[in-house]
């Protein structure tokens, strides 16, 4: 087997991401039972990029918190070279980037939760930064942190590039997926259905779930927003496979359990920047 990555948990569950290139369960991929979002309508995600064999490939998204700062999953930047060679591109529905409005951005710095022992654990938060400002257009905006410690309840929209399948041959789309109102569970829900892994859960985490829908969150979706409105409510972090099966919720960092934490870590450039 190749080297795909740390992103690798269990049989059955995986973590949402594609890090470097070959084959394992923690294959490329999107969300499982979406649409096709319309232009516009997610200014606040990104598509972190890795070059390999001459082009650029999508392995987890983002979301801008402000100009210079975008918060993703803890194990997307699991590798200090995939971090600083990873391109942010922002501004286009489309994958490649192929549109007038996209904008892309290096990552200068980044910082991981400290608490975070990687694999389908507590803690999957990370903080990206980049020293050229995002310009705010309509195809380009930030999201809102939720009020601190509050849990999110009702239903949310997801947004995600990863597989569309629910077998195990990966299948991608070429343009952003969304679901626009999957239900939020509770913690005791969620690991009720996620049976012996619902022990890998925690207080900071949030689900989603509908035990006969079929969607779900997918490899490569990780990183990703849960948002109600322009609220940022749940971070992708990971889930059963294959995706989109009937008792299967998705996992999500819940992200008012760490305001405090991003606040702290949004700290000046020229004394963050001393880290390198």
């Amino acid at each position: 087997m190749a080297n795909r990555s740390r992103c690798i948990a269990t049989l059955a569950i995986f973590l949402i991401c594609y890090a470097t290139s070959s084959t394992s369960v923690a294959g490329q991929s999107r969300i499982a039972g979406g649409k096709k979002a319309a232009a516009n309508s997610a200014p606040f995600i990104v598509s972190l990029q890795k070059s390999e064999k001459g082009k650029n490939i999508h392995y987890c998204g983002g979301t801008i918190l402000n100009a210079n700062w975008v918060v993703t999953a803890a194990h997307c930047l699991s590798s200090k070279t995939l971090a600083y060679s990873t391109v942010l591109v922002a501004g286009s529905i489309l994958v490649d980037g192929s549109t007038s409005t996209v904008q892309k951005r290096n990552i200068d710095y980044y910082v991981v939760h400290e608490l975070f022992v990687g694999g389908i654990a507590p803690y999957d938060i990370g903080l990206v930064y980049t020293k050229l400002a995002f310009k705010w257009t309509s195809a380009v905006g930030p999201a809102v942190l939720p009020k601190a410690d509050s849990t999110p309840s009702g239903t949310a929209s997801l947004y995600g590039w990863g597989s569309t399948s629910t077998t195990a041959a990966d299948k991608f789309p070429s343009s952003l997926q969304v679901v626009s109102s999957i239900p939020i569970i509770t913690l005791s829900e969620c690991e009720n259905e996620l049976g012996s892994h619902g022990s890998n859960l925690h207080d900071t985490n949030v689900c989603t779930g509908d035990s006969n829908s079929g969607i779900s969150i997918c490899k490569s979706d990780s990183g990703g927003p849960l948002i109600q409105g322009k609220t940022l409510v749940g971070i992708i972090s990971w889930g059963k496979t294959p995706c989109g099966q009937k008792n299967s919720p998705s996992v999500y960092v819940r992200v008012s359990a760490f305001n405090s934490w991003i606040i702290k870590h949004q700290i000046a450039p020229k004394k963050m920047l001393m880290h390198f």
